[in-house]
C-alpha cells in the first residue's frame, strides 16, 4: 500500500512553479508501526502561506524556519484525522492540526500537535488560517506592537491576503478607522467587504504617486501600519506615518521573489528616527504561551459573525503547487487551502 508525498525537488527562479515539486508514491505507514506517543493522521487540508518561499532557496537558512532541501519532503500547515493513536490525550475520530509532512498518510509524535474542534458553523479549515496562525499572526502583533486606540488610522496593505484580511476586521473590533491596498479592484472590494473604510488597488497608482494616494485617504496620518508587503509601498507609509506612530512589519511580499540585489531599497528610514516610530518584526511563536488564549477570543468573534473567514479552496492534493503559484500572482483572496 502507497500515500502519495509533494517533494520539493527544484529551486524557483522567482515564483515557484509546479516545476519545483514532484509528488511520489511512498510506502503508507500502517498502525502496527505505530510507537508510544505516535499518531496515525490522514491529511484533510493543507495551508499554502508566503513564507514559505523564503525556505525554497539554494542558500542554506538556519533561521526561525530552516530551508528545505532539494529531496525533502514539504512540510506545513497541515488538518488531519487521527486513524489511530499510542498518544495519550488524543483517540480515533479526533481532528487536530500541526506543522507536518505534506502527505497523505503520515505518523506524527503527538507533541506539538493541537486538537481542532470543528462544528456546523466552525468548519476545520478555519483552524489553519483564522483560528491557526494565520488568526495569530494578525491578533498578537497588533496587540503587542500596533497597541491601537479608538479613533485612530490604521493602513494594511496586502489587505486582501489571509494574514491582512483577519487584521483588518481586528482593528476594527479596536474602533480604528482602517485604509487597506490590494492588487485588483475585485480584491478591493473584498477588502471594502471585510470592513475596511476605504481601500485601494495599488496596481492603478504610480510608485510615484502612493504618498498622495495615502494622504488623501489618510487626512489624518497614519497611526499604526500593518505592513505585508514592504518594498515602496512602505517607503510610502513612512512618509505619512504620524509621531509615535507603529509598524508591525509582518511580511514583504513584493521582495520574496527577487534575487537580493534587485530588492528595493527603503530611501527614508530617517523618519524613523524623526517621528519616533515603533518599527518591530516578529515571529509569532514568540508568543506561543498565548495561543490558546487568542483562539479562543477569534472563535468567540467567528461564532458572533464579528470576523468572517474568505478562503481560497484547491481541490484535490495534485492542486498544490498551482495554490503555491497563486499565492504570487494574485489568483488568491484570503487563506488558501487545499483539499486533500
Amino acid at each position: 500500500m502507497t500515500t502519495q508525498a509533494w517533494k520539493y525537488t527544484a529551486h524557483p527562479q522567482g515564483i515557484p512553479t509546479k516545476e519545483c515539486f514532484t509528488m511520489e508514491d511512498i510506502p503508507a505507514p500502517k498502525e502496527e508501526d505505530l510507537k508510544d506517543g505516535e499518531l496515525l493522521l490522514k491529511m484533510v487540508a493543507l495551508s499554502v502561506d508566503p513564507y514559505m518561499r523564503g525556505r525554497m532557496t539554494a542558500e542554506v537558512k538556519k533561521g526561525y524556519i530552516p530551508s528545505f532541501s532539494l529531496g525533502d519532503t514539504m512540510t506545513g500547515g497541515v488538518a488531519c484525522e487521527v486513524l489511530a493513536s499510542k498518544c495519550e490525550g488524543f483517540v480515533k475520530g479526533d481532528f487536530v492540526t500541526g506543522f507536518l509532512p505534506f502527505q497523505k498518510l503520515m505518523i506524527a509524535p503527538g507533541k506539538g500537535i493541537n486538537k481542532a474542534y470543528p462544528s456546523e458553523d466552525i468548519p476545520l479549515t478555519y483552524f489553519l488560517g483564522t483560528l491557526g496562525l494565520t488568526g495569530l499572526s494578525a491578533y498578537l502583533p497588533i496587540e503587542k506592537i500596533g497597541k491601537p486606540k479608538k479613533g485612530e488610522t490604521v493602513f494594511v496593505s496586502g489587505a486582501a491576503g489571509a494574514v491582512g484580511s483577519a487584521a483588518i476586521q481586528i482593528f476594527k473590533l479596536h474602533g480604528c478607522t482602517v485604509v487597506g491596498s490590494a492588487g485588483s479592484d475585485e480584491k478591493v472590494k473584498e477588502v471594502l467587504n471585510a470592513g475596511a473604510d476605504a481601500a485601494f488597488n495599488y496596481r492603478t497608482v504610480k510608485d510615484e504617486d502612493l504618498v498622495g494616494k495615502l494622504k488623501e485617504l489618510c487626512p489624518n496620518g497614519i497611526d499604526v501600519y500593518f505592513d505585508n508587503v514592504g518594498g515602496v509601498t512602505l517607503e510610502a507609509a513612512l512618509e505619512v506615518m504620524n509621531t509615535h506612530s507603529r509598524i508591525i512589519a509582518c511580511g514583504a511580499i513584493s521582495q520574496y521573489n527577487l534575487p537580493h540585489s534587485e530588492r528595493y531599497g527603503i530611501k527614508n528610514t530617517f523618519n524613523i528616527i524623526t517621528k519616533c516610530i515603533t518599527f518591530q518584526g516578529f515571529i509569532v511563536s514568540q508568543w506561543s504561551e498565548e495561543f490558546p488564549r487568542v483562539i479562543m477570543t477569534l472563535m468567540e468573534h467567528v461564532k458572533k459573525g464579528e470576523i468572517k473567514v474568505n478562503e481560497t479552496r484547491a481541490e484535490g492534493f495534485e492542486n498544490m503547487p498551482a495554490a503555491m503559484e497563486g499565492l504570487f500572482t494574485g489568483n488568491n483572496t484570503g487563506k488558501t487551502i487545499v483539499m486533500a
